[in-house]
């Protein structure tokens, strides 16, 4: 018996030993050699650009945890250009001739068209690639098609502003979804949003024209301007409230959204829904930024847990821990890394940039969210299961569902749907 029962603790011993071996995950052997720079010029202080950061320093951890690019470390430069161009020139020229950059991202319109420029200037002595993971101007990639050969270093991993105009962009029908009859339209200033009030002629017509014809029953009855850096919006909303329109749609990406929503829950323009493109509104902690007064608020790329991989989770809690949040850039600063990485591992070396080009045109990669995959502009194929147009709504502490696209609200919170800011404003006051 005595034996028997030695036998058996020594059988589950083995046993034990054996799910421990199997369970115990296998790490990658520690990067060595030289490092591979990659560079990224944000605007540090500013929301996207602290999250910017954040999220490719998670990435490039995470890419030498997993034994680098081709056995060797990747090294993230960052430059703070503080949105003033001859600051993100300087930076640029830094970050390819003297810490020989083998990827650069960029952001900002203006900033990103200076840049291209000296890229250039550049890219025969200093071959690299630039990402432009934070601009919308159509410009910066109508040159690619364009001009192939002198701008085919550029990828934007990001919308253009052209996109508003793609027939199979339906976000207009959220217009209908909210009951909207009356839309005044607020542009930001800046280079990606200055052709939607007048248009391209012969390519698009102007936003009002587009959005009346794509929202039957919607009629846009004030359009205005305003620069990304004000901070007074109280003679903007009341001028909105005088119009009689029932919906607002911000069109633009640096505009103070929390102040704004501030300012908005005091005026006359309380009961009139808001709709916005990119910005801090689209923070999960955007209720708690604006202490309430973002109720109702409907913003783009939400900071929603829709689990695209199962790498998307566990990046948004490094995220949150490390005190960014998700918005319309975070998606490419976090994946742009990876794509990059791609990249060179198709081409097996860091020299031949050429052919890392070709390999990302002719690339898809997954990551943390959807497939990216790029067209002859080299601007992100969209449309889910690649690039999608999302949208949720702030409808409470905690409660911030998302309202489109009707596919992924299937998948994310098939229960949930818009909700009027004059009924949730109604439903605060019961609880």
């Amino acid at each position: 018996m005595r034996k028997k029962l030695i036998l058996c603790l020594l059988c589950l011993g083995i046993a034990l030993l054996g799910v421990s071996f199997i369970c115990t995950p296998v790490t990658a052997a520690p990067p060595k050699g030289d490092p591979i720079n990659f560079g990224l010029i944000t605007a540090i202080d500013a929301p996207w650009g602290k999250t910017n950061k954040i999220s490719m320093e998670i990435a490039v951890n995470e890419i030498n945890e997993a034994g680098g690019i081709l056995g060797r470390p990747v090294k993230l430069l960052i430059e703070d250009w503080k949105r003033q161009v001859p600051l993100a020139v300087a930076a640029y020229r830094k970050l390819v001739i003297s810490d020989k950059c083998l990827f650069v991202f960029t952001e900002g319109s203006e900033g990103v068209m200076a840049l291209q420029q000296e890229a250039v200037r550049l890219f025969s002595e200093y071959p690299h690639i630039q990402i432009g993971n934070y601009t919308a101007a159509d410009k910066v990639t109508d040159v690619v098609k364009d001009e192939y050969e002198k701008y085919k270093f550029f990828f934007r991993p990001f919308p253009r502003a052209g996109n508003a105009y793609d027939p199979n962009f339906n976000v207009w029908s959220v217009l209908n979804d909210i009951g909207t009859k009356k839309l005044a339209l607020v542009v930001e200033d800046t280079a990606f949003t200055s052709k939607l009030i007048s248009g391209v002629p012969g390519r698009f017509p102007p936003i009002k024209d587009w959005i009346e014809k794509r929202a039957p029953g919607v009629k846009v009855v004030a359009i205005h301007q305003n620069s990304g850096t004000e901070t007074m919006f109280l003679p903007l909303l009341e001028l909105i409230a005088r119009s009689g329109a029932d919906t607002m749609f911000l069109l633009g990406a640096y505009t103070n959204h929390a102040t704004f929503a501030n300012q908005w829950a005091d005026s006359s323009a309380k009961n009139i829904d808001v709709i916005s493109w990119s910005g801090v509104s689209a923070y999960a902690k955007f209720w708690d930024m604006t202490r309430g007064s973002g109720l109702g608020w409907i913003s783009q790329f939400p900071e929603v847990e829709i689990p695209y991989t199962d790498k998307t989770l566990p990046f948004l809690k490094k995220l949150r821990e490390a005190g960014g949040g998700l918005m319309g850039s975070t998606y490419a600063a976090y994946d742009g890394p990876w794509i990059a990485k791609a990249a060179i591992e198709k081409v097996g070396n860091t020299k031949d940039v050429l052919a890392m080009i070709k390999a990302v045109e002719q690339g898809e990669v997954q990551h943390g969210f959807w497939k990216w995959a790029f067209d002859e502009r080299h601007d992100p194929v969209m449309g889910y299961p690649y690039y999608p147009w999302t949208f949720a709504q702030h409808q409470g502490p905690g409660k911030y569902p998302l309202v489109y696209p009707p596919e992924l609200v299937k998948t994310a919170n098939p229960d949930d749907k818009i909700i009027r800011i004059r009924d949730l404003r109604k439903m605060m006051k019961k609880k």
